[in-house]
Parts: C-alpha cells; sequence; structure tokens
C-alpha cells in the first residue's frame, strides 16, 4: 500500500454517537478530555482504500463512499467540541453499507487534521 496520508484517528458511528449520555457532552468541554469517541487507532489513505487499524481494523474502499462531510449536524452536535468548533469539525463518511462514520484525524489541543483530509478526499472521490 502506497499511503498518501496517514495519522491517528478518534471516530465513532453515528448510532453510537446518538446513544451518548448528557455526560458525554459535558465531559467534551473538560481541558486534556479527547472529544467524544467509541474507537481509536491509526489511519491511512491510500489511492483505493481507508484502512484504519487499532480496537477495530476496517478497509474502507474509496467506492463505498457516498458522501464525505466536514461540519457538524445532528448526530455531531457543536456541544462535543472545545470551543463550540472554532477550530475543527468532524469528518463524516456515509458508506454504501448504511453506516456513517465520524473521524477526527490527528486531534491536539490546537485542532485536527480533518480538512486536509476532507480536500484530499473530495480530490480522489472526484477523480
Amino acid at each position: 500500500m502506497n499511503a498518501i496520508l496517514t495519522g491517528q484517528v478518534f471516530y465513532s458511528y453515528q448510532h453510537e454517537l446518538l446513544k451518548r449520555d448528557s455526560f458525554a457532552d459535558l465531559r467534551a468541554h473538560f481541558s486534556g478530555i479527547a472529544p467524544f469517541h467509541k474507537h481509536e487507532g491509526e489511519i491511512a489513505l491510500s489511492d483505493e482504500k481507508i484502512f484504519i487499524s487499532g480496537d477495530e481494523n476496517l478497509q474502507i474502499p474509496l467506492t463505498s463512499i457516498d458522501q464525505i462531510y466536514l461540519g457538524f449536524d445532528e448526530a455531531f452536535p457543536r456541544t462535543l467540541v472545545k470551543n463550540m468548533g472554532l477550530f475543527w469539525q468532524p469528518l463524516r463518511l456515509s458508506l454504501s453499507n448504511g453506516n456513517i462514520l465520524y473521524l477526527i484525524v490527528d486531534y491536539n489541543v490546537l485542532g485536527a487534521n480533518n480538512q486536509l483530509w476532507f480536500n484530499e478526499l473530495k480530490e480522489l472521490l472526484s477523480a
């Protein structure tokens, strides 16, 4: 595999986000705590697939991505992010199998690399 991008990832499925409790919303605003997520690992992007290894091992063919979106929605609201999303937004992948993944790539206290990943995925998917 020839990786175009690599990084660390926090992620959740939409159904996991929708089942969170109000404590999870509150926790998101404490310093030193990562944003809400259920899974984490390493992520790599090739010209054909996204690879995630960690507590789950996923291979997502780019052909199975129906939609990419950078921003907040009803499942992942601004209230789950410190500073109400001023420095980063979640990257949402809608897959042909019905799953919806929310990714946070290379998170640190100053932001995340989601914009970079969004731009690269958009370019690959439009080719």
